[in-house]
């Protein structure tokens, strides 16, 4: 198996790209010792400091250092014999922050990497790898609990309550019967309300407490696992032979096959060996199910990490997978760069997702990093998805990855055949045609749940006066805002932009102010009018927002009932509830014409996803797809084929086009308050790539505006190279790149690079 992934540039020595043509350290400094260190900050290079004292300079701890006329905190790379810097210039560090590492050496190879690779600055890459706890001067602290004991194990004392105060005498029997003392978690098993008896027992001097570092749990033994399939068992069997060294693996189950049935027989097996895993899902706050299902399958020996947690719960996470208290990290993109010494194996599920890629900040994809990962670790890599990536097909049939396909779901019914529904000359009540509302009707009848897939939050997405056509638009965007009448507001979804509804036109004053297009919250009023016997539940960005009325919402969902589910994408990720009968995907229209030549496989996945939730438990499933142009090659084609079929023809169009994954996409985007100056210097960087020596075999699109051109009240402009010959467009970059960097950059203009960009 040889990896896809190869550096652009190769390090000078370790630490300093190559890219950054950095003067030969001539100047040395007798009576301190330099190191060179990493800085947040979006520029390409590091900083030289002298250290003080006789301690071993450690890479990857963290320095307090001045900078300008403040000071920042930075990371030591490593220490350095002599500097570029005359010794008087040379500043001494102000404070060391830690004992060790916060990043080991293995997180510093991988952040040289990304940088290279994606041509980020080392200094943010190097930060973006520790917990925003840690980016700061706080003082990284191991995970600590508290562990109750017995002051004196005097039998007679104890015995004594037995009678006066039952719940102490349970208390202390059970501190008796442990020495090394109980945590909250273990008094919480002998009694569910044991805060107020043991502050008893601690004003009776029976029970103190210390702060101990925690043990690693003990996995439980689970004797209730389900039979795997003659399919999955096969599957484990392919993978069982594989699964010592790198290999990149893809699981490609349609929906409801058991591919989390197969990630959690793996994760035991590592764990049986002592290795810890990473798990890795597009978005956990949306997956309460496979939390809880981890959770039953290996007890306390996992920790989540996600967006919803604060900074400190995040750090305590990444603290006890990294001390290897826990052996799994369950997590989202972010929790790829956690530290584990013992790590054996990484899951990313739905590999596809395009949650996966970061798009702002440090710009990379955290399925193709961790795919480095692997590799520099020598651990295998599961990928799993029922609608993969075109990259990910590709590769397998370069014989890059291995592949394994899950065809059959563990129940009785196949996932079910998409059927289109014309609404080309209906008449649609809140988005909905007569048929669609035909067949919610036979589903709640049947005791059925009804899942609606509409991926456009808020009531209505225009607002425009009947009169003179005028229109509710963002003034720092080049958007509408979109209408949302149950906080009676208007909002920017891009930039958060938000106003009042106005009561009449405020540019010609007339009372006809109306709203067009459906949206999910629209959607939700008039379903709950027209089936009030029936919960409504609705699942989006807006609605998410309490994390416990989103856990009652699938809690009603799990519960069988019948009742209607409406939302966006969110509901098309990884959620399994077999009560749903029928899935409705309600405008199939909105990327059949998009800009993006990403659109038709973005669309092939959703409809296959939101389709695959219906018919999961013992009935069978249907799933209707409904849109104004049935005649659509792609819609046919969706009709006729599964997503494999599918995918393979777009792959071909790919390559007739040479697009990726047959090309590679660097782009440069530049933005500002006037967008000429946001083309001049885009303008500027293409000269620059076009004089180097290697220019051959690139087509260079732009610079033009980008497609949403006002963002938040700056104007976007980008330059696309595209090449089928990744060594020749790595060998431009390499020459341009150190030039580029040198360019004037003042604060009136932004720039940065998006190196595989996910659209031209």
């Amino acid at each position: 198996m040889v990896s896809v992934f190869a550096p652009v540039f190769r390090l000078s020595r370790p630490g300093i790209s190559s890219m950054i043509q950095l003067s030969a350290r001539v100047h040395r400094v007798p009576q301190s010792r330099l190191a060179t260190f990493a800085i947040a900050l979006p520029l390409y290079r590091v900083f030289d400091y002298a250290v003080d004292g006789a301690d071993e300079l450690k890479p990857g701890a963290r320095y307090r250092v001045p900078f300008a006329n403040g000071a920042r905190i930075g990371i030591l790379l490593e220490p350095v014999e002599s500097s570029s810097l005359d010794p008087s210039r040379i500043k001494a560090v102000l404070e060391k922050l830690d004992d060790g590492p916060v990043i080991d050496a293995h997180m510093l190879e991988l952040s040289r990497w990304l940088a290279e690779y994606y041509l980020q600055p080392l200094g943010e890459v190097v930060f973006q790898c520790l917990p925003g706890y840690l980016r700061g001067a706080r003082a990284h602290q191991p995970t600590r609990v508290k562990r109750y004991f017995l002051v004196d194990p005097d039998t007679e004392r104890i015995d004594a309550l037995e009678k006066r105060s039952p719940r102490q005498f349970e208390l202390c029997r059970a501190l008796l019967q442990n020495p090394a003392g109980l945590t909250a978690a273990g008094l919480k098993q002998v009694n569910p309300n044991w805060h107020g008896v043991v502050r008893a027992l601690m004003e009776r001097q029976l029970v103190r407490w210390d702060w101990l570092q925690a043990d690693t749990p003990e996995l439980p033994r689970r004797t209730d696992r389900p039979t795997p399939s003659t399919e999955q068992a096969g599957i484990l069997n392919e993978l069982e032979s594989r699964m010592e060294g790198f290999a990149v693996h893809l699981l490609d189950g349609i929906t409801g096959s058991g591919k989390t049935e197969i990630y959690l027989r793996l994760i035991e097996q590592k764990l049986a060996l002592g290795r810890q895993v990473i798990y890795l899902v597009p978005e956990i706050g949306l997956t309460n199910q496979l939390v809880e299902r981890v959770e039953r399958r290996f007890g306390a020996c996992f920790v989540t990490s996600h967006s919803g947690l604060t900074e400190l719960q995040r750090y305590r996470a990444w603290d006890r997978f990294r001390r290897g208290e826990v052996s799994i990290l369950l997590g989202t993109r972010s929790s790829l760069f956690s530290q584990a010494d013992r790590l054996g194996l990484i899951i990313i599920d739905e590999e596809h997702d395009h949650s996966y890629r970061q798009e702002d900040g440090v710009r990379y994809h955290a399925r193709d990093v961790a795919i480095k990962r692997a590799q520099m670790l020598d651990i295998p890599i599961l990928l799993g998805s029922a609608t993969p990536s075109l990259e990910s097909i590709n590769n397998c049939a370069r014989d890059t990855y291995y592949r394994y396909c899950l065809d059959q779901r563990p129940t009785r019914f196949p996932p079910p055949a998409m059927q289109l529904v014309d609404t080309g000359d209906s008449k649609l009540t809140f988005g909905i045609s007569a048929r669609i509302f035909a067949a919610i009707d036979i589903h709640l009848e049947r005791h059925g749940q009804v899942l609606l897939y509409l991926n456009r939050r808020g009531f209505a997405p225009v607002v425009m006066c009947h009169e003179c056509a005028w229109q509710a638009l963002c003034p720092q965007c080049d958007a509408r805002l979109t209408l949302h009448q149950s906080v009676q507001s208007l909002q920017c979804h891009h930039c958060g932009y938000c106003s009042g509804v106005p009561r009449c036109c405020p540019q010609c004053g007339h009372d006809e102010v109306r709203h067009y297009g459906i949206g999910t919250e629209q959607l939700e009023h008039g379903l709950a009018a027209r089936y009030p016997q029936f919960p409504v539940l609705r699942i989006d960005r807006d609605a998410a927002g309490s994390r416990e009325a989103l856990r009652s919402r699938f809690e009603q969902l799990q519960s069988g009932d019948p009742c209607i589910l409406i939302g966006t994408q969110m509901i098309a990720k990884g959620h399994d509830y077999p009560a749903i009968t029928l899935s409705v995907i309600l405008d199939a229209d909105q990327a059949l014409f998009s800009a993006s030549y990403r659109a038709s496989e973005r669309l092939a996945q959703t409809l296959f996803q939101v389709s695959g939730r219906a018919g999961r438990g013992d009935r069978e499933g249907e799933s209707l797809v409904q849109t104004r142009f049935p005649s659509h090659p792609l819609l046919q084609a969706l009709m006729r084929d599964d997503y494999r079929g599918i995918a393979e023809r777009l792959l071909q169009e790919r390559r007739d086009l040479g697009f990726p994954p047959f090309a590679r996409v660097v782009m440069f985007r530049a933005d500002a308050l006037e967008l000429d100056l946001a083309l001049q210097k885009l303008e500027q960087i293409k000269t620059l790539l076009q004089a180097a020596e290697r220019f051959t075999g690139i087509s260079c699109i732009g610079p033009m505006p980008a497609l949403m051109t006002r963002r938040i009240g700056r104007y976007r402009a980008q330059l696309c190279l595209l090449s089928a010959d990744y060594q020749a467009l790595r060998a431009v970059l390499h020459d341009a790149m150190p030039q580029i960097q040198e360019l004037p950059s003042g604060s009136r203009v932004n720039w940065t690079i998006d190196v595989d960009a996910h659209d031209l």
